[in-house]
């Protein structure tokens, strides 16, 4: 069996041969191509290290010695290249960094391992050696937070520290004094690694350790374990523990002060800084009486020594910011300094213009003193487009949303001429927006305010050339605000002015012009009103309310004509809609009463004015019967059954009281609008006045019918003339309908009335049936003459029965057409020559013309009317109302001769007919038997063929 020892042997030879196999392998695996197990293995590793003594490791002591001290080489090489993403991953970079960090702790392990080995192991130069390596090892491992590194470093670096503290007789007073340098590091690199553990007892002790051995600190030690300190400080500030992190900072300002100033690095005035700056930062952060006295104290101290830097700048305003009540004199000292010293890049503008917007909150006028300084001494010769714009556009905000003092309008304008004259060039469209949209809220705000002299001060802000890329259209916004508020103040002088210097695009605009018409409205500028309304009338293709709203404005300044010329152009441009706000009905009835009250002018009617409300109404006609079709809305709403009835009822009046001096195609309008509000109405159920709307509704369609007619008699036009016929048919068919209803229900007069007007429409409608060559629709006609019988009127239907016929021949109809007309005629002798009282010499001429027409178409007829005559003659011999001579020598003497003409055709039988016929008529005739004896005498001497 082996001895014991010889396991334990064999065991060390192996554990010694796997790191000397690691360390030879190891420089290869920090490749470009990082291997990704190497932090693992290098942790497996350093659980083994260092060697413990022995005669196995001893042997090879030589070979770690050098391997630790190429692998050493190695990681300072890797850390002055460092490492570089180049397309890595956060985490493959901070592995990276880890490795480097153990790669010295296994390069420190491998040295110590080989120094134990000899007996000159502690001996103070190698102690220096190692005590070095360790110590750059743990700092680098604690600033990449591989603190297990940083520990197992330290912990052997405490046998070297151990050696150090030793006295020896052959150490020179350098060595001495290196090795207690090196010993207060190591203190200050345990005390960092307590911090970053988060053991503050175990730091405050460490640092105790520290103190002891102040007196061979040097000035780059002294930096070091400033650093160190410096650090802790920042650390415990981000973690919001101020006291502790003004403890530590303070005795990080301490190491430095105890130095030499002139002794110390260029590069310890930086961190002295940040040192200063931390603890003014801490004493802030109590917000503590006493700790602001000491800030300030400390902010002195700084000032002191390094007042042209501008971090110290920015800590004295942060300073400032904390107190109660910001000295707005200190921050503008502040800030004036740094506007005039500094060098101005992005950052440092950003960061100027940052504390002038804190500023701005406690001190506006301070706050634009600052930015007029920071424009006119430094920006005009920076040459940067983009820092003037920003300032210009904070420098307007400052003035817009607070507005600091009487004159500081005046002063803006003037900061921006003096822009304008020192850049030469107008700000960006980009910079005018906003610019323009901070200056408008502004002008709103005053305008609305009524405070119109202000509103317009500001507009001449937002013209003036430094925003001449603001565009025409904003351009001419701001002018449109410039006259009304000229307007405002009924200075309409100054509106031209400002009208007159508007682009031709925004002169021309119609929101423009609508103002300039209420301008000129108030100036009484005839001529420019029309021009605006006519400019407002054309571009107002698809909104109507500012046709409306020129309306409105006439008949608010008392011109009643101008509301009738605007209203003019709202009713040919829009056929009478309105804005959905506006009242649709109450707006056609103020027009239509102003219409009205200027109809009559020098008691002679308008014919133009007329026409207008003729177009009124019917508009609003239009608009009720839309509104009817339309679901639920504000429109059908508006139209109510009162609308309907105020509108149906001065249609009917205005056609009544002027249907004489109106013309007839007007009259026409009116009438046919008031029956399609009578409809609307009888439509909604308005059965209470049914009575009344239907006499209305009777009246019109009369008075409708003759005017129509009237119209179709004077029309050249044929097509015309025969589309008038057609609307007198309408109209008299709904006359006689309507009639049918009505008329039974009335009183005597009434009905009497009514009957002698339904006579009459059937004549018109008589006539607009011969015009139209409506022949069959004769019969139904005529029936009509005789639904009410009326002899009184038969006069005239008698004479249109003769024309009709008369035109029934022309067109040479059939037969049936003239007998119709033929029996027509002699119902109308019929009925009228048994009346007394009738007119006797009308009765003779219709039993003419009857005869004659008759003669030739059916003798019957003719016969008929022979005896009629005779039995009138006879009835009324003697009365002064007889029958007239004349016609009866006329007829019976044309009758004898026709008994002549059948006795030439030796027709004897008819011959004898016709002359008994007109001897019978002839005995009446009142001439003292004169053409009775004559006819008998010529009738006697006639020889028949019977006789022979």
């Amino acid at each position: 069996m082996a001895p014991p020892y010889s396991a334990a042997r064999v065991e060390r030879e192996k554990k010694l041969k796997s790191v000397l196999t690691f360390a030879s392998n190891l420089a290869g695996r920090f490749s470009p191509s990082h291997d990704a197990t190497l932090l693992d293995d290098l942790h497996t590793q350093l659980r083994g290290l260092p060697l413990q003594a022995s005669s196995t490791v001893a042997a090879k002591q030589d070979e770690l010695d050098r391997l630790g001290t190429e692998l050493w080489n190695l990681s300072t090489r890797l850390r002055r290249t460092e490492v570089q993403p180049n397309g890595k991953t956060k985490e493959e970079v901070s592995g990276q960094n880890r490795s480097l960090c153990l790669l010295r702790v296994f390069s420190f392990l491998l040295l110590d391992s080989a120094s134990g080995q000899a007996s000159k192991g502690r001996e103070r130069k190698n102690s220096i050696r190692l005590l070095k390596v360790a110590l750059k090892a743990a700092k680098v491992c604690i600033d990449n937070s591989e603190l297990s590194g940083a520990t197992k470093t330290l912990e052997r670096a405490a046998d070297y520290q151990e050696a150090l503290s030793k006295e020896s007789d052959e150490e020179s007073v350098e060595e001495y004094e290196l090795g207690d340098s090196l010993r207060l590091e190591y203190f200050a690199v345990r005390t960092a690694l307590a911090w970053r553990q988060d053991r503050m007892d175990t730091a405050e002790h460490m640092f105790t350790k520290c103190k002891q051995l102040m007196r061979a600190l040097t000035p780059s030690s002294a930096e070091i374990l400033a650093d160190l300190l410096y650090e802790m400080g920042r650390g415990l500030l981000v973690k919001r523990d101020y006291e502790l992190a003004i403890r530590w900072l303070e005795r990080a300002y301490d190491v430095l002060s105890e130095q030499d100033a002139e002794a110390l690095s260029p590069e310890t005035g930086e961190l002295r800084l940040s040192i200063m700056q931390s603890i003014v930062q801490a004493y802030m952060k109590l917000k503590t009486p006493e700790a602001r006295n000491k800030a300030w104290n400390m902010m002195q101290l700084l000032e002191a020594d390094y007042e042209e830097k501008m971090a110290v700048s920015l800590l004295k305003l942060e300073l400032l910011s904390y107190a109660d009540a910001i000295d707005s004199d200190q921050f503008y000292t502040v800030l004036h300094r740094m506007i005039r010293s500094v060098v101005l890049n992005d950052r440092n503008f950003k960061t100027i213009m940052h504390h002038i917007h804190k500023l701005k909150d406690h001190s506006n006028l301070t706050a634009c003193k600052l930015i007029d300084e920071l424009i006119e001494v430094r920006l005009f010769g920076e040459e940067k487009d983009a820092w003037i714009e920003k300032a210009v556009i904070t420098r307007i905000w400052i003035c817009c949303t607070s507005f600091v003092a009487e004159d500081a309008l005046e002063h803006l304008r003037e900061l921006l001429e003096t822009v304008a004259r020192n850049t030469q060039f107008p700000l960006s469209p980009h910079a005018t927006h906003a610019a323009q949209t901070l200056l408008w809220k502004q002008v709103e705000a005053t305008y609305s305010q009524e405070q119109y002299i202000a509103a317009e001060a500001w507009c001449r802000i937002c013209l003036l050339p430094l925003f001449e890329k603001a565009g025409d259209v904003n351009k001419s916004k701001i002018a449109r605000k410039m006259i009304l508020c000229a307007l405002a103040r009924h200075d309409f002088a100054a509106a031209r002015e400002v009208f007159s210097k508007m682009s031709d695009t925004g002169r021309d605009d119609r929101v423009t012009r609508y103002l300039m018409y209420r301008v000129g409205l108030r100036s009484g500028e005839s001529d420019f009103m029309a021009e605006c309304l006519d400019l407002v009338c054309r571009q107002s293709s698809k909104d109507a309310t500012l046709l409306y709203a020129c309306v409105f404005e006439a008949q608010v300044s008392g011109n009643r004509r101008q509301a009738i010329a605007a209203l003019g152009k709202v009713l040919d441009k829009y056929n009478h809609s309105a804005p959905a706000e506006i009242h649709l009905p109450a707006l056609l009835r103020t027009m239509a009463r102003s219409l009205k009250s200027e109809l009559i002018k020098d008691g002679v009617l308008n014919s133009d004015i007329m026409a207008q409300l003729c177009t009124l109404f019917e508009g609003a006609c239009n608009q009720a019967k839309a509104s009817r079709r339309r679901p639920s809305t504000p429109a059908r709403d508006q139209f109510t059954a009162g609308e309907f009835e105020w509108f149906s009822k001065n249609a009917y009046n205005i056609s009544i009281q002027y249907c004489a001096e109106m013309q007839p195609g007007n009259l026409v309008r009116l009438l046919n609008v008031c029956i399609e509000f009578i409809k609307l109405l009888k439509e909604q159920g308005q059965s209470d006045r049914s009575d009344n709307l239907s006499l209305r509704m009777l009246f019109c369609d009369f008075l409708a019918a003759c005017a129509s007619v009237t119209l179709a008699r004077a029309e050249d036009n044929i097509q015309d003339c025969l589309q008038y016929y057609l609307q007198a048919r309408k109209h008299s068919q709904a006359f006689r309908n309507t009639a049918a209803d009505t008329v039974d229900k009335l009183g005597e007069s009434a009905q009497a009335d009514i009957i002698a007007k339904h006579f009459q429409v059937v004549k018109l409608e008589l006539e607009a049936a011969l015009k139209l060559e409506k022949w069959d629709d004769l019969d139904d006609l005529f029936d009509q003459c005789w639904k009410y019988k009326d002899p009184d009127h038969y006069e005239t239907l008698a004479d249109l029965v003769l024309v009709i016929q008369s035109c029934i021949m022309k067109a040479n109809l059939d037969g049936k057409y003239q007998s119709k007309m033929l029996s027509v005629l002699q119902k109308i002798v019929n009925m009228t020559w048994r009346q007394t009282g009738n007119d006797i010499v009308k009765l003779s001429r219709w039993l003419r013309c009857l005869f004659q027409l008759a003669l030739t178409y059916d003798e019957n007829i003719s016969l008929k009317c022979v005896d009629q005559a005779a039995q009138i003659a006879a009835a009324r011999q003697g009365e002064p109302n007889h029958y007239p001579s004349t016609e009866l020598e006329w007829l019976a003497t044309t009758t004898f001769n026709h008994a002549v003409d059948y006795y030439i055709q030796e027709n004897d039988t008819k011959c004898k007919v016709w002359g008994e016929k007109a001897l019978n008529l002839a005995q009446w005739a009142e001439d003292g038997g004169e053409l009775s004896s004559l006819l008998l005498e010529k009738y006697s001497g006639l020889t028949w063929q019977d006789d022979e």
